[in-house]
């Protein structure tokens, strides 16, 4: 017991400490305000309270219907997110112009369900840890388990960076269609997650790192656009 908890403890502190580091270099690094985080976490919950009401409100017995119920979840999911995502750069940060502010709200927003997971591992640790009676014997498959729970929370941080600057886009280039793309591409992220098996599956793991190596490459690569000397964006 008391080794699982020391497991699932390192386990909090390290997204803990993964998120604490991204979120500091983007500071350091482009000076982009810490305020812009909030922004994130307040699409991220605003569009989490609408899945739930949908999710509430679904057919039951559609949801019982696999390939049925994956597809309307995800596209649940992936409208009520971006959809919050445009909201939130038209409402609360309509001074968001630039790549790096683009990159802190979509750090904010995708680090917000994996901050829950670390502080349920640092709760179960602790728990665990207080406990300890040597009555459960830790195996491979509870390492692996919870080491891929954490991967698979970690790596969509990527993800929601790359789907922030996606969605700048429809303001910085004054086309609605960039949303759309957005959607499109959260929704296939998502609905091939859930086919693959639950949060602990390594199947899952390699796909959102899939995912997270195509985002590092879409944030690269997606200049912004190109405006004539003295011109100003217009948002």
């Amino acid at each position: 017991m008391a080794l699982y908890g020391l497991i699932t403890l390192l386990t909090g502190a390290g997204l803990l400490i993964a998120a604490l580091v991204l979120i500091t270099w983007l500071h350091r690094r482009y000076g982009v305000p810490y305020a812009l985080l909030t922004v994130g976490m307040i699409t991220y919950l605003g569009a989490l309270f609408v899945q739930l009401l949908v999710v509430r409100a679904f057919d039951q017995g559609t949801q019982s219907i696999l390939p049925l119920g994956v597809l309307a979840l995800g596209v649940v999911a992936s409208f009520s997110e971006e959809t919050a995502r445009a909201l939130g750069y038209q409402w609360l940060a309509p001074g968001a112009v630039s790549r790096p502010q683009a990159l802190m709200i979509g750090a904010g927003h995708g680090l917000t369900p994996a901050l829950y997971t670390a502080l349920i591992a640092l709760n179960v640790g602790l728990s665990a840890l207080a406990g300890a009676n040597g009555g459960h014997d830790l195996t491979l498959a509870d390492m692996s388990r919870t080491l891929a729970e954490a991967l698979n929370s970690l790596l969509p941080v990527t993800m929601h960076m790359a789907l922030s600057w996606l969605v700048l886009q429809a303001f910085l280039r004054g086309q609605v269609g960039w949303i759309f793309v957005a959607i499109f591409a959260r929704a296939v992220v998502e609905i091939t997650a859930v086919l693959l098996g639950p949060p602990t599956a390594w199947g899952v793991v390699i796909w959102r790192g899939m995912v997270a190596l195509a985002a590092l490459a879409l944030i690269r690569t997606l200049a912004p656009p190109v405006t004539e000397p003295g011109s100003s964006l217009q948002r």
